[in-house]
């Protein structure tokens, strides 16, 4: 198992090199591309809306995102 450890070490080392040579820092010109809400996580809340009212639709039911039931309308 000794043998072993060094390699695992190693490969831990490289990996960790990989995931910070990523890094960089962020201009102030591209910062407020950064900045968009459409650059968030969640996504454009427009949009959002958007596909909830298309899945509730397909669902047949309303609030067909967070309810229980089959898609029939009974809740």
């Amino acid at each position: 198992m000794k043998p072993l450890r060094p390699f695992i070490l190693l490969i831990g080392w490289i990996c960790s090199v990989l995931l910070l040579s990523g890094c960089a820092t962020v201009q102030p010109w591209d910062r407020d591309e950064l900045a968009d809400p459409i650059m968030q996580l969640e996504g454009n809340p427009l949009d959002r809306g958007v596909d909830e009212h298309h899945l509730e639709y397909r669902e047949g039911s309303a609030g067909g995102t967070n309810t229980r039931g089959g898609g029939c309308g009974c809740g």
